[in-house]
């Protein structure tokens, strides 16, 4: 799954920087002049740790984002979004498969992204964020079962930390950002969220717009 966003990032990379040498394609706001937009989209998250490793399942996320050139090449964007995390793994009973499990973490949280402007459309993002957990719920499959429930947010970490990078291809009144999130810190801390994701950390990808309000 890395290797294939890796990949994806670098044709767009490459795709951008073409598009602006080829047909003259600028932004028709100023990267270097404050703007506030709306950003949301799709994300592929999961749960990744030396002993459990989960199945991706689909969330989102939606917020909003300030930009704030610092100079010619670098500006600051802080956020401010709600973001639905977790993943998706199987349960065993006996010793034989009995079904799946996926966990569903909501947060909100305040990433800090740095954008590296290059000299095409295409900008460079590194950063990492801060979630406090709103609250947390599962649903369950098996042969002959299904069902869904809360869970006990006391069972886990009230605030995860992550680093983020990923690129930016900026268009005529926002733009289309893709992202990897790598979680630093443990999701569950104890109970059955602790036997389930024990050590346990969130990771995952986002592609995301972020439309500018003038």
């Amino acid at each position: 799954m890395k290797r294939i966003l890796l990949v994806a990032l670098a044709i767009l990379a490459m795709v951008g920087a073409e598009a602006q040498e080829n047909t003259g394609f600028y932004p028709v706001y100023s990267i270097h002049e404050p703007h506030f937009g709306i950003t949301f989209g799709p994300q592929a998250t999961s749960f990744h740790s030396d002993s459990y490793d989960s199945d991706f399942q689909f969330g989102f996320f939606i917020g909003g984002s300030l930009s704030l050139p610092l100079n010619n090449r670098i500006s600051l964007e802080p956020q401010v979004i709600y973001n639905r995390k977790g993943g998706k793994g199987d349960y065993y009973i006996n010793n034989f498969y009995d079904g799946s499990i996926r966990f569903k973490l909501h947060y909100l949280e305040t990433p800090l992204l740095v954008n590296l402007h290059t000299k095409s459309v295409v900008d460079i993002i590194l950063g990492g964020y801060a979630g406090f957990l709103l609250d947390s719920n599962f649903d369950y499959s098996g042969p002959y079962t299904y069902g869904y429930g809360e869970l006990d947010n006391d069972q886990f970490e009230k605030v995860d930390l992550g680093l983020v990078a990923g690129i930016g291809i900026n268009m005529p009144h926002g733009k289309i950002v893709f992202k990897y999130s790598h979680g630093l810190s443990e999701v569950a801390k104890e109970g059955n969220a602790y036997l389930f994701l024990e050590g346990a950390k969130n990771h995952g990808f986002s592609f995301s717009y972020i439309g500018y309000l003038r």
